[in-house]
């Protein structure tokens, strides 16, 4: 018999199977309940990291450097992962600047 799909991944939308043990914890949310792969939950930690203010945006940048980035996210959470991955205008600004002058 095939598992339900009966939980949404909070990062990529991707429909899975949650146990019901994982689904109805109360104490300690596993990540199954919160994503369906590793990736995406670590994913969530820095995005959730990031918008709390616990860390900075070079730092979200390079942990996600470390994860597998799926095909498709949320909305809410593409226009995290954008804002942490869009280039340093100022650095850039800067850069460019330079080059001009020699």
């Amino acid at each position: 018999m095939a598992e339900r799909l009966n939980a949404t991944c909070a990062i990529c939308n991707t429909k899975y199977h949650v146990c019901g043990t994982c689904k109805n914890a109360k104490a300690t949310k596993p990540w199954r309940a919160i994503t369906d792969t590793i990736d995406c939950y670590k994913i969530y930690l820095i995005i959730r990291q990031y918008t709390n203010g616990a860390i900075t945006r070079e730092t979200a940048r390079k942990q996600l450097q470390g994860c597998t980035l799926p095909d498709t996210f949320q909305a809410h959470i593409k226009t995290a992962i954008d804002e942490i991955l869009a280039p340093d205008t100022k650095q850039e600004e800067t850069t460019e600047r330079i080059r001009k002058l020699t």
